[in-house]
């Protein structure tokens, strides 16, 4: 089964905030293999999302999140990010992208 991805404004400004402070320390190439295996791994959700695991944000407001949210984790101890989607029928919705350093999102800060 093929799933359609589609990408928050919340996430698309995520990925541009990380591109920009690739740039800011002076590490453009940096944040173009970053973004190029971001992208890589936003394609593998299209063939099967499900398995993914469960994101600690699921636990959140359950009248404003009803589909379980899922995170896929992308790069390196040090730089890792999580991409946290819902799946909803044959869409995968990318909400976020979020470092795995901070702090767990609110139901506020992962919905549109």
């Amino acid at each position: 089964m093929r799933y359609r991805v589609r990408i928050t404004h919340k996430a698309e400004a995520d990925i541009d905030a990380t591109l920009l402070w690739f740039h800011s320390i002076q590490a453009s190439a940096a944040g173009e293999k970053w973004l190029r295996k971001l992208l890589e791994c936003v394609e593998t959700l299209k063939a099967n999302p499900d398995r993914c695991s469960v994101s600690l944000e699921s636990t959140c407001s359950k009248e404003l999140i009803r589909d379980p949210i899922r995170e896929l984790l992308v790069g390196n101890s040090r730089f890792k990010h999580r991409i946290l989607f819902q799946v909803t029928g044959q869409t995968v919705t990318i909400l976020r992208i979020w470092h795995s350093s901070r702090d767990k999102l609110t139901a506020e800060e992962l919905m549109e």
